[in-house]
């Protein structure tokens, strides 16, 4: 297995840890725990995502110095090179058209990044500041899926990819003080400087990516005929759990639109002609990689539009040359 790949995986591992101390029925160090977990699993994708892009050469992570007129790694104390960090390499990426890394994520990690580096000044958290974690977190996972699908092709079916939200407390949803000054000097900033990160990615048409994402918790009744019966495990004595057609498409994310553009980005030969059309056609046979929905579901007669999951990019690895970094 390629070192890339090894951090990937190892990234997930992180990403889950950070999910799990998340979702712990009563854990007082919730956020500061999540955004110190999900910061290293963020720094392992990118840096996994710099080896590939880099042809393996872990080199090409390291910091350099000049000595002598020569450029040399920089050591830390225990004489071991020193790599560079999350906020490099998000923002090299971002300066690469064909990494797929966008603003919007861009700016969930810095977002991410100081919370943790602000973690020691959360004294008094309330359901408002807990509301603006969560959404943070949310952004920052749906990113992460994305990329890591994008980049590894990992399976990451059978981990629950998701915060539990907290908007059973009453009053979530609308959880917004009317000043901030009952908030400690450190805090009130923080949560000036997220309001500005989230406000400057509001220009930003259609994103696949995001700042934040405000959640909303809705009860609906079962008898829904537009849901779908759904078990998250084996055990036919679990628990049903009803998911729509929109949730259905989460795993088919991808337009044709979207599919190109991304081949565009992934690929140095990649031709919009006949033969990728061929090979299109014959790959999206399997349901796995590829499904056709109805554009309003409630009209039989409304136009169909094919969706893609993201592993389809699996199997085009196998015509298509990946780019590689100079």
């Amino acid at each position: 297995m390629s070192l890339s790949k090894e951090l990937a995986e190892k990234s997930v591992q992180a990403g889950v840890s950070a999910i799990e101390v998340y979702n712990k029925p009563d854990f007082s160090y919730r956020e500061e725990a999540f955004s110190l977990l999900m910061v290293n699993a963020w720094e392992l994708l990118l840096k996994a995502k710099w080896l590939l892009d880099h042809e393996e050469k872990m080199e090409s992570l390291f910091e350099t110095e000049t000595l002598s007129g020569q450029p040399v790694a920089k050591k830390n104390r225990s004489g071991n090179p020193i790599t560079f960090g999350l906020t490099y390499l998000a923002a090299k990426l971002l300066e690469d058209p064909n990494s797929g890394l966008e603003k919007p994520c861009h700016s969930n990690l810095i977002a991410l990044v100081e919370i943790r580096d602000n973690s020691a000044h959360f004294l008094n958290k309330d359901l408002y500041f807990g509301r603006r974690i969560l959404e943070i977190g949310t952004a920052s996972l749906r990113n992460y899926l994305q990329l890591v699908t994008e980049w590894f092709q990992l399976d990451l079916s059978r981990y629950n990819f998701f915060l539990m939200p907290i908007s059973f407390y009453h009053g979530f949803e609308t959880a917004a003080p009317s000043a901030l000054t009952h908030y400690p000097e450190q805090v009130r900033r923080l949560i000036q400087y997220l309001d500005s990160l989230e406000a400057g990615a509001q220009a930003e048409e259609n994103p696949r990516q995001h700042v934040a994402l405000h959640l909303e918790t809705r009860i609906v009744r079962t008898k829904d005929t537009a849901a779908l019966a759904f078990r998250w495990t084996d055990d036919p004595a679990a628990p049903v759990v009803n998911i729509r057609e929109e949730d259905v498409l989460k795993n088919y994310p991808m337009t044709y639109a979207t599919l190109r553009q991304t081949m565009h980005r992934r690929y140095s030969n990649f031709v919009g002609n006949k033969s990728f059309h061929r090979l299109r056609r014959e790959i999206e046979k399997e349901a796995k990689y590829a499904i056709v929905r109805q554009l309003n579901p409630s009209n039989p007669k409304t136009a169909r539009q094919r969706f893609y999951n993201a592993n389809i990019l699996q199997e085009f690895d196998k015509y298509y040359a990946r780019r590689k970094k100079q």
